[in-house]
C-alpha cells in the first residue's frame, strides 16, 4: 500500500490511509503502551518498552533496542489530545550511552487525525520540522512500516 502523500524528502512529511476499525479502536492503538508495542517501528516487535502519560504536557517514550551499550528511544511530549479525533506531539530520536550521555535529534512535531468514514477510520499524519531531507526519508520509512503493521493488526 502507498501511504505516503508527500514527495520523498519533502517538508512536511504526510501519510494517509484507511483502517478497518473505529476511530476509538485506532486511537487506542496509538495511546496504550501494549498496543503501541504491536505496531510501532521498522522491525517486528521493535518496541521493547512503551511509556505513555496521555495528557497535555504528558510525555511518551518508546524504547526500541540496546546496541553496543547504547539505548535507542523515540520520545516526546503531548501538545493536544482529542480522544478518537486528534493527537499532536513532539518527536525526538534519542541515543543514550551506558554512562547516561544523551544524543537527541532536534524535536519535530507530529499531528495525527482520526476521521470516521463509514465503519472505517481515515488516518492523516503530518510530521513536520524534521531537520533534513535525509531525516524525512528515514522517518517516512519508519512510518510506512508502522502503518503496514497497523493495517495488519486491524485486518485480523
Amino acid at each position: 500500500m502507498n501511504f505516503l502523500r508527500s514527495a520523498p524528502g519533502e517538508e512536511p512529511l504526510v501519510l494517509e490511509t484507511m483502517f478497518k476499525a473505529t476511530p476509538e479502536r485506532v486511537f487506542r492503538a496509538w495511546t496504550e503502551p501494549e498496543e503501541v508495542k504491536a505496531w510501532f517501528g521498522l522491525r517486528e516487535n521493535e518496541v521493547t518498552k512503551a511509556e505513555i502519560d496521555l495528557r497535555v504536557g504528558g510525555t511518551w517514550r518508546f524504547h526500541l533496542r540496546s546496541e553496543g551499550g547504547n539505548d535507542v528511544f523515540f520520545e516526546g511530549q503531548y501538545f493536544a489530545i482529542e480522544p478518537s479525533q486528534k493527537l499532536v506531539f513532539s518527536w525526538s530520536h534519542v541515543i543514550q550511552s551506558g554512562d547516561g550521555r544523551r544524543d537527541a535529534s532536534v524535536a519535530s512535531q507530529v499531528t495525527v487525525t482520526f476521521e470516521q468514514v463509514g465503519s472505517a477510520t481515515r488516518i492523516h499524519l503530518q510530521h513536520e520540522a524534521l531537520s533534513s531531507d535525509g531525516a524525512r526519508i528515514k522517518v517516512s520509512s519508519g512510518w510506512i512500516s508502522s502503518f503496514e503493521k497497523l493495517n495488519a493488526l486491524f485486518s485480523v
